[in-house]
């Protein structure tokens, strides 16, 4: 059983045009429909039940208006960003498998999505990484019982990221959509209306297969901080201050943007620039 979960919680700041009324990006119409309204049908495809998670109530009431099948909660308190609105959502899932998709991915497909569901078989948690290294903010499926003590983990210390899901799993797959048939332009984020119709920019090539990060700890592990079992994860990197190895791991492996973020939580500020400038060559305005 697998549950999809539609976070919504955003202020779409890239999104707005000067001197206008605010545009609530979900609600933006492309091809005849609500962008929330286009993920709300590829999602349901292929999930069991569907939850979209909001920021406030009012949010949803407009939602409601469009996805009135939809079940709703509020972003959960313990965190800030896209990782409130997991976390809500996931709380309030009964299945096995919960797919996470941002309101700004119109272009998704049932395949894209099927395929990453697929391999929760064998992994805890699952994404696309584009062919030069881009991996879209929030897009992922997980295993329920891996991801939320995860998760409580992460707001016990404090962390924001979504990718700190990524970086905290034991089992992580970041599949090449070249590789499955995938258009990379339905794993694109619409920040700006100009992305709309403009083609992916997918510069440089630097991932050519599939990446699978594979970490031999266990979720008490993570739980009870043993922190010998966690080398070369986001608990290790936190725990010590040593980022070398879970750098080193990302770095062979070619998963260059999450090298950009091990970096940014080093103690040290040239370390952090260095990955600062990663996320610039990447094209990242926002992770």
């Amino acid at each position: 059983m697998v549950c999809g979960i539609i976070l919504s919680g955003g202020l779409s700041r890239r999104f707005q045009s000067p001197n206008e009324p605010w545009v609530d990006k979900a609600l933006y119409v492309i091809d005849g429909k609500p962008m929330i309204v286009k993920i709300y049908e590829s999602l349901k495809a292929i999930v069991d039940s569907a939850i979209i998670a909001v920021n406030n109530e009012d949010r949803a009431k407009r939602y409601r208006e469009v996805v009135p099948e939809a079940k709703y909660v509020i972003d959960n308190e313990p965190f800030k960003g896209p990782l409130a609105g997991i976390y809500s959502g996931i709380r309030a899932c009964n299945d096995d498998y919960v797919v996470v998709i941002p309101n700004d991915m119109p272009f998704i497909t049932p395949n894209a999505i099927e395929l990453m569901v697929k391999e929760l078989s064998s992994f805890d948690a699952v994404t696309y990484i584009l062919p030069n290294g881009h991996i879209s903010n929030a897009l992922m499926a997980l295993r329920r019982d891996v991801a939320i003590p995860i998760l409580n983990k992460l707001a016990e210390l404090g962390r924001s990221k979504s990718f700190d899901l990524l970086r905290g799993a034991p089992k992580v797959l970041f599949m090449n959509p070249l590789t499955h048939g995938v258009d990379a332009k339905s794993l694109v984020n619409i920040n700006t209306r100009d992305d709309v119709t403009n083609e992916p920019r997918l510069g440089e090539v630097v991932v050519r297969n599939d990446v699978s990060i594979v970490r031999d700890f266990r979720i008490d592990d993570i739980t009870d901080l043993r922190v010998s079992k966690l080398i070369g994860s986001l608990w290790y990197t936190i725990a010590t201050g040593d980022y070398i190895p879970e750098f080193r791991l990302y770095a062979e492996s070619g998963v260059q943007m999450l090298v950009a973020h091990v970096l940014l939580d080093s103690r040290n500020e040239n370390v952090r620039a260095l990955g600062r400038r990663i996320l610039d060559a990447l094209d990242v305005e926002k992770a």
